[in-house]
């Protein structure tokens, strides 16, 4: 009789009529079943799935046969990485290294049935060297039940290089200071798309391209495209939606754009990437609102991909300027709404009403654009930021009851929950925060403890443990570091840089910082002593000793800019500690971008310019002090 999910090794895989994805789910089953040691019972396990395209799954185990049926291929896909589960299979990290293998399961006799709480569950790709390793991370979000890929660069692609190859030293990849997805998409389209649909995977491309679709060297030429800024049109930035001659010329555009990069569910052509003052002030568009301006530009689009990809769909990026639901611009059928609160409270979970940031600035405006969707959660995606390096400043935190409750709040309104991973460099460790939003995506309710101790045993039984202690430790540092309160995000900087509006609570954050910051050196300094022998361990300790650095280094920036301002001569050490964890950083991250250390230089296109966006902070805090805390 089996006991144990790990007993069905050796046992006989079933099915017929399968589809190409019922296919890969028999290879993926036979494959991993094989690297378990056989008990030398016999039974049957059948596979089998419906005509749906849902992801949800049965089980039934009698005896010797177990069966797995899919809703659908996908369905069957995930019964598959189920059972696996069960079997003790983890997979913390992309490669062929990522799968491991811990203590099997309880299989119960009896039905058992799973459902997702979204119906696409989305890994960002959001950078070129995470683009290079598209497959991998393929591979390993369908192993994890995610259904979806979204190619996103950071910086935005060049729609027409010349010829010109990309870059091979980090160097010369800093100075470009462009993406290259696109070019990867010329080449190896047809290979993702092959790859994603025997994954039953969708695909999503596009990024903060609509300013490409008007060429900004036709602002000469024609600057009445351009948007009017201050009585002057401008042609840095997005288009006048007024203009008949910018419209046309953006559907020429966007026929070619979806004629080069065939093969995506959904497409996006964001604005530019700025907060304020990138939209038009002439007089027919000075009665429309930045929502209302990237609506009408995104439905002109719609127009023309309804025509050119039947079925496929567009975004409407709801971030920055156009947070607010559009007030006189209603969407095409084409059209979804994709609600990005990138500056938002990640101490807080995104409906929480104890927290103001949130409850007023996003979950508001959030509800408001349900509305402006009809109310149909099939058109609504959420672009959260859990994974994003950028906006934690390197740093990785745990979200071990944010993200959850994220998922709660938003499932029962938006068919879509997306994660973006993009960063300074490879991530040192294994990507607990991914592989959590994968769990949570499925199953809000999902239970930490359990599924804590089982990922960092798997990346590492020897310290898995400690590694647990560590995020748990880590987490409350990190909520106490992300709690923005009523701070104001300034023009120019970002979340972590923080700002001095209001100043008493500027203040406040700054003794708080502070705390977190000593917090998260003390639980880097609490893990055991690496080991020669002890690679996995090694990294997560390295990781672990970054973050304090980024903490240490923030704080200490913040604490030197509060105490200049009240004019107190520890402003002055404050800004040197800070510098000195700066140097350490910027140190440490050349490893990474010249390979060294498990890197690549494609990081380089984000990295460097993180860093000295850091320093050109620390320069202002600096000379803050020296000129006596005038502000």
């Amino acid at each position: 009789m089996v006991t144990r999910a790990a007993d069905v090794a050796g046992w006989e895989v079933e099915g017929s009529g399968w589809s190409p994805i019922a296919a890969h789910a028999a290879k993926e089953l036979r494959q991993h079943l094989a690297r378990l040691p056989a008990i030398g019972s016999a039974g049957r396990i059948v596979l089998s799935h419906g005509d749906a395209d849902t992801d949800g799954f049965s089980v039934g185990h009698s005896g010797d046969l177990l069966t797995l049926r899919g809703d659908g291929p996908r369905g069957m896909l995930n019964a598959v990485y189920w059972l696996l589960e069960q079997a003790g299979f983890v997979w913390v990290q992309p490669g062929a290294g990522g799968a491991r293998l811990g203590p099997s399961a309880p299989l119960n006799e009896g039905q058992f049935g799973a459902a997702p709480a979204f119906a696409r569950r989305t890994l960002i790709l959001g950078q070129d060297a995470l683009h290079d390793d598209w497959r991998e991370w393929m591979e390993w979000a369908s192993r994890n039940r995610l259904n979806d890929i979204f190619f996103h660069d950071t910086p935005p692609s060049v729609w027409d290089r010349g010829g010109l190859a990309r870059h091979e030293r980090h160097e010369e990849i800093e100075r470009n200071r462009q993406g290259w997805m696109f070019e990867l998409w010329d080449r190896e389209g047809a290979v993702i798309r092959a790859e994603a649909a025997k994954r039953g995977m969708t695909l999503q491309f596009g990024g903060h391209h609509l300013p490409a679709l008007i060429p900004r060297a036709l602002f000469e030429q024609h600057p009445d495209w351009f948007p009017l800024r201050g009585g002057k049109r401008d042609g840095r930035f997005n288009l006048c939606v007024s203009s008949a001659g910018a419209v046309e010329q953006m559907r020429r555009s966007a026929g070619e754009f979806f004629g080069r990069f065939p093969g995506a569910d959904i497409y996006h052509l964001w604005a530019d990437d700025i907060r304020g003052g990138g939209w038009c002030e002439c007089d027919g568009c000075a009665g429309l609102t930045p929502s209302d301006q990237a609506l009408r530009a995104t439905n002109v689009v719609a127009e023309v991909l309804a025509g050119a990809v039947p079925g496929a769909r567009i975004a409407h990026l709801a971030y920055h300027d156009t947070l607010q639901p559009p007030a006189a611009v209603a969407p095409n059928e084409n059209v979804v709404c994709l609600f990005a609160p990138r500056e938002r409270c990640y101490a807080h979970a995104i409906d929480d009403e104890s927290c103001a940031k949130n409850r007023d600035e996003y979950w508001r405006p959030y509800n408001g654009l349900l509305r402006t969707f009809g109310n149909d959660r099939n058109r609504v995606s959420v672009f959260e930021y859990h994974s994003d390096a950028i906006l934690f400043k390197g740093m990785a935190p745990m979200h071990l009851e944010v993200l959850p409750r994220d998922a709660a709040a938003y499932a029962a309104t938006a068919h879509n929950l997306q994660d973006l991973m993009v960063g300074p460099r490879p991530w040192i460790g294994a990507p607990w925060h991914a592989w959590w939003m994968a769990k949570c995506g499925w199953e809000p309710a999902v239970k930490l403890e359990g599924e804590l101790t089982r990922f960092w045993n798997a990346v590492d039984p020897a310290h898995g443990e400690a590694l647990a202690a560590y995020a748990v430790r880590a987490e409350s540092a990190y909520r106490l570091f992300l709690d923005l309160h009523d701070l104001h995000v300034a023009r120019g900087r970002d979340v972590l840089d923080f700002s001095d509006t209001p100043r008493e609570t500027m203040f406040a954050k700054a003794v708080e910082a502070g705390a977190a910051a000593r917090e998260l050196i003390a639980a880097a300094e609490s893990l055991p002593e690496p080991a020669e022998d002890a690679e996995a361990f090694n990294r997560e300790a390295l990781q672990g000793f970054f973050v304090a650095l980024v903490a240490e280094h923030l704080s200490e920036r913040l604490a030197g800019w509060a105490a200049a301002l009240n004019r107190t001569p520890a402003a002055v050490e404050h800004i040197a500690r800070a510098r000195a964890a700066l140097a350490r950083i910027e140190e440490f991250e050349e490893l990474f971008y010249d390979g060294t250390v498990g890197g690549a230089p494609a990081y380089a296109n984000l990295g460097p310019r993180m860093w000295r966006g850091m320093e050109l902070l620390t320069d202002q805090a600096e000379r803050l002090v020296a000129e006596g805390g005038k502000a």
